[in-house]
Formats: C-alpha cells, structure tokens, sequence
C-alpha cells in the first residue's frame, strides 16, 4: 500500500430529483489512502469509503425503487471533472425518468385490457 499527501480531494457529486425541483450537490471528500486497486477517502464529517477506482466517475443511481417523487444519483471524481459528471448524472436520471415512464404506460394499458373485460 502506498500512502499519499492527505490533501488531495475527490469530490462527490450528487444529482436528485425530487417532484419538481432539481438539484446537485457537490461535497470534497479527503483522500486517505491509495492503493493499486482502490481509494479509501471521508468527507469532513463521516465514516471512511472505499471506493475502487474503476468506479470513480461512474455515475450509480441510489434510488432502489422510485418512490415519494425522489431520484438520486452520484458519482466520485476529481475536480477537473465535476462538469462532465454532472452532464452524466442528468442524463442517467432522464434515462431513468423515461424507463419509468414508459413502465407505467404499460401498467397503465394491463389495468385498461382489464377493466374492459370487467
């Protein structure tokens, strides 16, 4: 394992959805450690994350089931690329916006077939 100077920063960088209102929210997060395989990183306050470094800049939806109106989704860069994740995070949540959609029209067409034959 290879120790580095603690004052590099990753950034996590958070899009959400909630209903009508649409926002991202940007928190540094102090590197800890480095390893060939991963980062271990903390943000000012909080527990320590791992996080591998094929993930970093891979935005991943937190939402597990759409409910209330909410949609999450975030990833960890550095900061040279917090513009890029954020057009990333919006497109990954249009995306999800529109396969619900399109999941719900279908629900919506079973619920109509049978009620016509009710």
């Amino acid at each position: 394992m290879n120790r580095i100077q603690k004052t590099l920063l990753f950034f996590k960088v958070t899009g959400e959805l909630r209903k009508d209102k649409y926002e991202f929210k940007v928190a540094p997060w102090r590197l800890l450690l480095e390893t060939q395989r991963y980062y271990e990183i903390r943000p000012e306050n909080g527990a320590v994350k791992r996080i591998y470094k094929e993930k970093l800049n891979t935005p991943i939806i937190e939402t597990k089931q759409y409910a209330n109106g909410i949609l999450s989704c975030s990833a960890f860069c550095t900061e040279d690329r917090i513009e890029e994740l954020q057009r990333l995070i919006l497109n990954q949540l249009q995306s999800s916006v529109k396969t619900y959609m399109e999941d719900l029209k279908l629900n919506l067409l079973a619920l109509s077939r049978h009620t016509s034959n009710l």
